[in-house]
């Protein structure tokens, strides 16, 4: 044998360490017996505590087999909860005691643990024996048994849970409903004035859908910085001092822009221990209440204005000022109607774009559509568009995004037209609006008829005052003024007849040119004091018609050609050839050819005269203005110089005769046709005359 071959020693060494590894192994034995006693140990252990946490968990746990949910284990909870007993279950699935309420839950939790090993907060409601239904929340994890897979679950009955849940839920609600069925508008402010809660009120008086556009936010992210710091202010003061606020009117804007009015209360909100976090508070809309207060404070204010008010213009703009309180009024205007013109005139006109309209035929603009209907219109672009398509109205003047007028009333009908605009945003106005001034118009109506037989009395007294002061200065004329050439012509005359014998070629001729001046300067008075009484006396027939300026000008200068050529003075006309105008051909006539006569008159030799005219769309008059190079007028003297109280009369740059009287007709010619004259002027410098007619 091969041991046998072996020495001892290597016997002995062999022998060694055979030992060393039965004492290796005997070692590891015995630490692998140790540790699997305790491993041993553990296991009970844990069986123990996983039985005692099965039998005694208030909790129903329960292990089926997932293939087909059979019953293998129940705790006594789940008898308790369910009412089934192992009894009941044994050999038994689920879904043949029928416990799933809704069988697809089951195919939920089966669906997810295969996906995800196990299911936690799974919540389902189970028919318990006696049929009630219980709501449950699940817990499971899938367990392999001997190579067979098994849901281990534990489901915790939250049906009292639920129930508290629901009728908290529907306390919640009802008190909810009642809030947000509340026309006042309620709320929670913490301490910053942020909103924490609020009804549907005050959600749609802040221009939201949701509370989520609310909460959080402040009445910084709502109204004007000015208002939103007054409440602020205002509520930290209720935090500060804990002192509420009641009933107070504060003013609000809506996201329209529209202002309304609040009457307000606001108390601290206070946690369980008495800590004041926040404010409660309860708004009610008063805008309508105010409204009515105002409404009958401005019909107050216009019936006291007709008899407080010194002038229709002081009236008309306090009719305005009291407007403004209950509506938008920034553009208004007033058209009043003229039987006798049948023209409209504007004594009250405020506007942001448009300029006072001279008195006009409206034709068929709204305004005029208002006056003819006797009803108050309210634009809408499909009503304009409607009544423009009939041919009913046409658009004047600038385009307003929002419109309203009302016929101004006396028992005698209506006198006029009382209009406001919006040109930016529409749906200004409201049938609210309509109401209100209806209400007032014949109030308004009765101001101005009033006021109007006030300054008419007022102006005849002033008329005829002047008209006897004027009497006084026409005699004073007739007397002063016809005395001294018929003095000069009859002591021409007595030379004549006395001296004629005696006097030469030459004497006779220069004394015959003098008599001529005298008798032209007799005539020229009288044709002027005749065209002047004429006037006054209200026998001058007053008759428009449609006439080409540029062939009116040049009829009426033509008998002044040959004295302007004597001086050569050259005349200039700068006047379109198209130009139409509607005036009285007389009248205008006299206009021009005086101030021309004048310009050539008071003009040096060689030197000029300028006609110019034009239409002005925007203001829709013709404007004329006539300047000359001549010797001009005294700065003192042109104030007045279109009064016959202060007769300036002097002769020519040749010696020509002047009555003085001719710009005065001039002026009462043109203020017949609703125009205006006037007069710039420097000595030695020349004169310009200007006068503007309406072109229609």
């Amino acid at each position: 044998m091969e041991l046998e071959s072996k020495n001892k020693e290597e016997l002995i060494g062999i022998i060694n360490e055979l030992q060393t590894a039965y004492n290796a192994l005997k070692e590891y034995y015995e630490k692998d017996q140790s540790l699997l006693s305790e491993a041993e140990a553990r296991i009970y252990k844990s069986e123990e505590k996983f039985c005692k946490a099965f039998t005694t968990s208030p909790d129903a746990i329960c292990i089926n087999r997932l293939s087909d949910g059979m019953y293998v284990l129940i705790n006594e909870s789940f008898t308790r909860i369910t009412g089934y007993t192992e009894e009941d279950i044994t050999g038994k699935t689920s879904l043949d005691i029928n416990i799933w309420v809704d069988p697809n839950d089951r195919t939920k939790l089966i669906r997810e643990l295969n996906t995800n090993d196990k299911v936690e907060n799974f919540e389902a409601r189970f028919r318990k024996k006696d049929g009630t239904i219980v709501t449950g929340l699940m817990s499971a994890t899938i367990l392999e048994i001997e190579s067979e897979k098994y849901i281990l679950s534990v489901t915790r009955d939250i049906s009292a849970i639920r129930i508290m849940e629901e009728e908290l839920e529907k306390e919640r609600t009802l008190l909810r409903t009642l809030v947000d069925t509340l026309p006042d508008r309620i709320y929670i402010k913490d301490t910053q004035s942020r909103f924490v809660i609020c009804n549907k009120a005050l959600i749609e008086r802040m221009g939201k859908t949701n509370i989520e556009e609310v909460i959080g936010k402040s009445d910084f992210d709502f109204q004007p910085r000015e208002l939103a710091e007054r409440f602020y202010n205002d509520e930290q003061e209720i935090i500060r001092s804990g002192k509420p606020l009641i009933n107070h009117e504060e003013p609000r804007v809506l996201i329209t822009g529209e202002k309304r009015w609040n009457l307000t209360t606001k108390v601290p909100w206070k946690d369980h221990k008495g800590n004041i976090i926040g404010i409660v508070g309860i708004g009610r809309d008063i805008t309508e209440i105010k409204r009515r207060e105002t409404e009958l404070k401005v019909l107050y204010e216009i019936i006291r204005g007709a008899s407080t008010t010194s002038s229709l213009e002081e009236l008309l703009k306090l009719i305005h000022e009291m407007l403004k309180q209950v509506v938008y009024a920034e553009n208004c205007f007033i058209a009043l109607y003229n039987k006798d013109s049948g023209l409209f005139s504007f004594p009250y006109f405020v506007d942001e774009f448009d300029n006072t309209p001279t008195p006009k035929d409206l034709a068929k603009s709204l305004t005029s559509y208002v006056f003819r209907t006797d009803k108050p219109f309210l634009f809408t672009d499909e009503r304009f568009l409607e009544l423009k398509e009939k041919g009913e109205v046409e658009l004047i003047g600038t385009p307003s995004a929002s419109w309203i007028g009302i016929p101004l009333r006396n028992p005698e009908g209506v006198i006029g037209v009382l209009v406001l605009q919006n040109y930016e945003q529409k749906n200004v106005y409201s049938q609210q609006d309509i109401d209100f001034l209806m209400s007032i118009g014949g109030q308004i109506a009765f101001a101005i008829e009033r006021k109007k037989t006030e300054e008419e009395i007022k102006l005849k007294n002033i008329m005829l005052q002047q008209l006897n002061e004027e009497k006084d200065k026409f005699f004073s004329i007739i007397a002063h003024d016809l005395r001294g050439p018929l003095s000069a012509f009859m002591e021409a005359t007595r030379i004549l007849s006395e001296e004629i014998i005696n006097m030469s070629y030459e004497e006779i001729k220069e004394l015959a040119i003098n008599m001529n001046k005298e008798a032209e300067s007799i005539y020229l008075l009288l044709e002027n004091l005749l065209e002047w009484s004429r006037l006054q006396r209200g026998v001058l027939k007053f008759q428009k018609e449609q006439i080409n300026f540029k062939e009116l000008v040049e009829k009426s200068i033509s008998p002044l050609l040959l004295n302007a050529n004597k001086k050569e003075i050259k005349i200039k006309k700068e006047i379109p050839d198209e130009l139409v105008i509607e005036a009285d051909r007389h009248m205008l006539e006299t206009v021009v050819r005086n101030i021309v006569s004048n310009a050539i008159k008071f003009t040096p030799v060689n030197g000029s005269v300028k006609i110019s005219a034009g239409l002005v769309e925007k203001e829709d008059v013709v404007k004329v203005e006539i300047s000359d190079t001549g010797i001009g007028i005294p700065a003192d003297r042109i104030e007045t110089i279109f009064s016959i109280s202060s007769k300036f009369n002097r002769p020519g740059t040749n010696g020509e005769p002047s009555s003085g009287l001719g710009l005065l007709l001039c002026k009462e010619f043109v203020e017949k046709h609703n125009g205006k004259i006037s007069v710039e002027s420097e000595e030695d410098i020349g004169t310009t005359f200007r006068f503007s007619l309406p072109y229609k």
